[in-house]
Protein backbone atom coordinates (compact mmCIF):
# COMPACT_ATOMS: atom_id res chain seq x y z
CA UNK A 1 0.00 0.00 0.00
CA UNK A 2 3.19 2.21 0.65
CA UNK A 3 4.23 1.44 -2.58
CA UNK A 4 1.40 2.40 -4.76
CA UNK A 5 0.80 5.96 -2.81
CA UNK A 6 4.12 6.84 -3.41
CA UNK A 7 4.08 5.40 -7.35
CA UNK A 8 1.00 7.86 -7.42
CA UNK A 9 2.35 10.55 -5.85
CA UNK A 10 5.80 10.37 -8.65
CA UNK A 11 3.41 10.12 -11.38
CA UNK A 12 1.37 13.05 -9.87
CA UNK A 13 4.62 14.94 -9.34
CA UNK A 14 5.93 14.33 -13.19
CA UNK A 15 2.75 15.17 -14.49
CA UNK A 16 2.90 18.75 -12.40
CA UNK A 17 6.07 19.62 -14.02
CA UNK A 18 5.55 18.89 -17.61
CA UNK A 19 2.62 21.08 -16.73
CA UNK A 20 4.46 23.82 -15.78
CA UNK A 21 7.39 23.27 -18.48
CA UNK A 22 4.87 23.29 -21.08
CA UNK A 23 2.59 26.40 -20.03
CA UNK A 24 5.61 28.45 -18.89
CA UNK A 25 6.03 32.65 -21.11
CA UNK A 26 8.43 31.84 -23.70
CA UNK A 27 11.47 33.95 -23.16
CA UNK A 28 13.09 35.37 -26.81
CA UNK A 29 16.43 34.86 -27.55
CA UNK A 30 18.32 36.95 -30.52
CA UNK A 31 21.97 36.81 -31.56
CA UNK A 32 23.78 39.08 -33.46
CA UNK A 33 25.42 37.74 -36.76
CA UNK A 34 27.95 39.99 -38.88
CA UNK A 35 27.14 40.45 -42.46
CA UNK A 36 30.22 41.41 -44.92
CA UNK A 37 30.85 41.32 -48.44
CA UNK A 38 34.04 41.12 -50.31
CA UNK A 39 34.58 43.09 -53.64
CA UNK A 40 36.89 42.15 -55.45
CA UNK A 41 39.50 43.68 -57.62
CA UNK A 42 37.92 44.34 -61.32
CA UNK A 43 39.30 45.94 -63.77
CA UNK A 44 37.83 46.43 -66.83
CA UNK A 45 39.33 47.96 -69.76
CA UNK A 46 37.63 49.05 -73.20
CA UNK A 47 39.50 49.91 -76.09
CA UNK A 48 39.90 48.25 -80.01
CA UNK A 49 40.21 45.48 -81.68
CA UNK A 50 43.23 47.02 -83.90
CA UNK A 51 44.31 50.51 -84.71
CA UNK A 52 45.46 51.99 -88.74
CA UNK A 53 46.59 55.20 -88.97
CA UNK A 54 45.41 57.08 -92.58
CA UNK A 55 47.31 59.91 -93.20
CA UNK A 56 45.60 61.71 -96.02
CA UNK A 57 47.38 62.62 -98.79
CA UNK A 58 48.42 66.22 -97.98
CA UNK A 59 50.12 65.34 -94.78
CA UNK A 60 51.93 62.49 -96.65
CA UNK A 61 53.09 64.25 -100.01
CA UNK A 62 53.79 67.55 -97.83
CA UNK A 63 53.55 71.37 -98.27
CA UNK A 64 56.90 71.77 -100.21
CA UNK A 65 55.97 69.12 -103.39
CA UNK A 66 57.11 68.99 -106.83
CA UNK A 67 54.92 71.51 -108.89
CA UNK A 68 53.57 71.17 -112.57
CA UNK A 69 54.19 75.04 -113.79
CA UNK A 70 56.95 74.00 -116.28
CA UNK A 71 56.44 74.04 -120.18
CA UNK A 72 57.12 71.12 -122.11
CA UNK A 73 58.49 70.75 -125.60
CA UNK A 74 59.58 67.42 -127.28
CA UNK A 75 60.58 66.47 -130.58
CA UNK A 76 60.77 63.36 -132.89
CA UNK A 77 64.04 62.25 -131.90
CA UNK A 78 63.20 62.21 -127.76
CA UNK A 79 64.53 65.36 -126.61
CA UNK A 80 62.12 67.30 -124.27
CA UNK A 81 62.53 70.06 -121.90
CA UNK A 82 63.65 68.86 -119.17
CA UNK A 83 62.37 69.41 -115.83
CA UNK A 84 63.64 71.43 -112.75
CA UNK A 85 65.02 69.98 -109.66
CA UNK A 86 62.54 69.61 -107.51
CA UNK A 87 62.73 71.31 -104.20
CA UNK A 88 60.99 70.35 -100.65
CA UNK A 89 60.59 67.20 -99.44
CA UNK A 90 57.94 64.53 -100.47
CA UNK A 91 56.89 63.86 -96.96
CA UNK A 92 57.09 66.43 -93.83
CA UNK A 93 60.10 66.83 -91.68
CA UNK A 94 62.12 64.16 -93.51
CA UNK A 95 59.70 61.66 -93.25
CA UNK A 96 57.64 62.30 -89.91
CA UNK A 97 53.97 62.79 -89.17
CA UNK A 98 52.69 62.97 -85.79
CA UNK A 99 49.51 63.10 -84.32
CA UNK A 100 47.43 64.81 -81.82
CA UNK A 101 46.63 62.76 -78.41
CA UNK A 102 44.05 59.79 -79.61
CA UNK A 103 41.84 58.35 -76.81
CA UNK A 104 42.04 54.99 -77.39
CA UNK A 105 41.05 53.33 -74.42
CA UNK A 106 38.55 53.67 -71.41
CA UNK A 107 38.95 51.95 -67.77
CA UNK A 108 36.41 50.87 -65.31
CA UNK A 109 36.83 49.03 -62.16
CA UNK A 110 37.80 48.74 -58.38
CA UNK A 111 40.88 48.56 -56.54
CA UNK A 112 42.15 46.86 -53.27
CA UNK A 113 45.06 49.30 -53.22
CA UNK A 114 45.58 51.24 -50.15
CA UNK A 115 45.26 54.68 -51.71
CA UNK A 116 41.76 53.02 -53.78
CA UNK A 117 43.10 54.20 -57.28
CA UNK A 118 44.33 52.50 -60.61
CA UNK A 119 47.48 53.36 -62.28
CA UNK A 120 47.27 52.90 -66.31
CA UNK A 121 50.59 53.08 -69.06
CA UNK A 122 51.19 51.91 -72.60
CA UNK A 123 54.00 50.18 -74.26
CA UNK A 124 54.53 49.96 -77.81
CA UNK A 125 57.01 47.02 -78.22
CA UNK A 126 57.57 47.17 -74.68
CA UNK A 127 58.57 50.89 -74.41
CA UNK A 128 58.04 53.62 -77.07
CA UNK A 129 59.32 52.54 -80.19
CA UNK A 130 59.16 50.01 -82.98
CA UNK A 131 58.60 48.93 -86.78
CA UNK A 132 55.95 48.29 -89.10
CA UNK A 133 56.47 46.68 -92.27
CA UNK A 134 54.79 46.40 -95.57
CA UNK A 135 52.26 43.54 -95.40
CA UNK A 136 53.84 42.17 -91.90
CA UNK A 137 57.31 40.85 -93.56
CA UNK A 138 59.81 42.10 -90.94
CA UNK A 139 62.32 40.88 -93.53
CA UNK A 140 60.83 43.84 -96.11
CA UNK A 141 62.93 47.01 -96.79
CA UNK A 142 59.69 49.30 -96.74
CA UNK A 143 59.09 50.23 -93.38
CA UNK A 144 57.38 52.69 -90.76
CA UNK A 145 59.07 53.83 -87.58
CA UNK A 146 56.38 54.66 -84.85
CA UNK A 147 57.02 56.41 -81.86
CA UNK A 148 54.72 57.03 -78.71
CA UNK A 149 54.03 59.63 -76.40
CA UNK A 150 51.60 57.81 -74.12
CA UNK A 151 49.31 60.00 -71.21
CA UNK A 152 49.25 57.56 -68.64
CA UNK A 153 48.91 58.50 -65.18
CA UNK A 154 46.99 57.41 -61.68
CA UNK A 155 42.79 57.92 -60.81
CA UNK A 156 40.17 57.17 -58.15
CA UNK A 157 38.66 54.17 -59.24
CA UNK A 158 35.71 54.61 -61.10
CA UNK A 159 33.84 51.15 -60.43
CA UNK A 160 32.05 49.18 -62.22
CA UNK A 161 28.72 51.10 -63.03
CA UNK A 162 29.59 51.69 -67.50
CA UNK A 163 26.43 53.30 -67.58
CA UNK A 164 27.23 56.24 -64.70
CA UNK A 165 30.50 56.30 -63.99
CA UNK A 166 32.59 58.47 -65.61
CA UNK A 167 36.03 56.28 -66.49
CA UNK A 168 39.38 56.48 -66.70
CA UNK A 169 40.54 57.63 -70.11
CA UNK A 170 44.12 56.54 -71.98
CA UNK A 171 45.36 58.46 -74.66
CA UNK A 172 48.53 58.19 -77.17
CA UNK A 173 50.15 60.69 -79.49
CA UNK A 174 51.82 58.71 -82.49
CA UNK A 175 54.70 59.74 -84.64
CA UNK A 176 54.91 58.04 -87.72
CA UNK A 177 58.04 57.99 -89.79
CA UNK A 178 57.70 57.32 -93.87
CA UNK A 179 61.34 57.68 -94.76
CA UNK A 180 61.69 53.86 -95.80
CA UNK A 181 57.88 53.40 -97.25
CA UNK A 182 58.87 53.07 -100.86
CA UNK A 183 55.97 50.92 -101.32
CA UNK A 184 52.03 51.25 -101.01
CA UNK A 185 50.06 49.16 -98.68
CA UNK A 186 49.28 48.03 -95.24
CA UNK A 187 52.06 47.76 -92.52
CA UNK A 188 52.11 46.12 -89.61
CA UNK A 189 54.34 43.83 -87.06
CA UNK A 190 53.11 40.67 -86.07
CA UNK A 191 55.49 40.62 -83.06
CA UNK A 192 54.98 44.17 -81.95
CA UNK A 193 51.77 45.38 -80.11
CA UNK A 194 50.41 48.15 -77.95
CA UNK A 195 50.15 46.96 -74.89
CA UNK A 196 47.72 48.58 -71.96
CA UNK A 197 48.40 47.93 -68.32
CA UNK A 198 45.97 48.87 -65.58
CA UNK A 199 46.57 48.24 -62.11
CA UNK A 200 45.17 49.02 -58.37
CA UNK A 201 47.28 50.88 -56.06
Amino acid sequence: MKKKFFLAAFTLGAVSLANTLLSAPARAVSVDVPLQVEVPEVIYIQTYKSLTFQPTSAEFLGSAAPVNDTPGFFSSDGTITQLPAPNGTLTPTTGDITTGDILIYRIWGTSTGATGQIQHSVEFNGGTTGTLYLGGDTASSSNVGVTISALGGTATAPGLDVTNATPIEGSVAFTFNFANASSAGTYSNPNEYLTITATGI
